[in-house]
């Protein structure tokens, strides 16, 4: 064999050994078949000089170091995966009390606007605005008049926070419409919302009025009509 081709031929051979050796086992292999894989690379060894063509333990990469990535699950074993709303829920629902005959695009454009006044008016993200506006408004109770012969009896109901938003939406819908500064809805809305945030809106009374209402028959909260 010449010279100049022993560099080529070993490492053609190396490597064509390697990747025999890195291959899962035959489901018929002998430990005889090993042991003839094993007298070939000595065989090319021998031939060709050199170091040993099969690969050791420390050339073989390890597979135990590296990281596992396991996925949140619920409890029945589900993927957990964290899928944001389309939009807000609760401009979503402050939509859908502004709207009318079933003209979603336009209460959508009403809203859109009624924030851009409030960040007009005080140079601040609109969205908490509107946010800590309805959860001022919103009541806890809600007041349920029942006759019992001559007499009437108020009974205090307590509200879920649907219902709670409901009120303060409806409350604050009706007091805008009734504000004469302001030439469009959204421009009413707006300064309304931010009213209720300065303690100075009619809505504040109506809360304050069934709260009020609602201590004075406290003792009828339990009773059955």
């Amino acid at each position: 064999m010449l010279a100049h081709l022993r560099a080529p031929i070993a490492s053609l051979a190396r490597r064509h050994t390697r990747t025999m050796a890195s291959l899962p086992p035959l489901p018929d292999a002998t430990a005889s078949d090993k042991a003839a894989l094993r007298n070939m690379s000595d065989t090319l060894i021998e031939m060709l000089g050199g170091d040993s063509l099969m690969p050791t333990s420390s050339d073989t990469p390890s597979t135990s170091a590296s990281p596992t990535v396991t996925p949140a699950t619920t409890s029945s074993g589900v993927p957990l995966i964290n899928v944001p709303p389309a939009q807000d829920p609760l401009l979503h629902y402050f939509t859908s009390m502004l709207m009318k005959d079933g003209k979603r695009q336009r209460a959508q454009r009403i809203t859109s606007r009624t924030l851009l006044y409030l960040h007009a008016y005080t140079r601040a993200p609109p969205l908490p605005i509107l946010r800590k506006a309805i959860q001022i408004a919103s009541p806890a109770v809600r007041i349920a008049s029942s006759k019992v012969g001559a007499k009437v009896i108020s009974r205090p109901i307590p509200l879920t926070e649907k219902q709670r938003t409901f009120y303060a939406i409806s409350w604050i819908r009706k007091a805008a419409q009734k504000r004469p500064v302001g030439r469009s809805v959204e421009e009413r809305l707006a300064k309304e919302l931010i009213a209720v945030i300065d303690g100075t809106s009619s809505v504040i009374k109506n809360r304050n009025d069934i709260h009020k209402l609602a201590t004075v028959n406290r003792g009828n909260a339990g009773k059955r009509v």
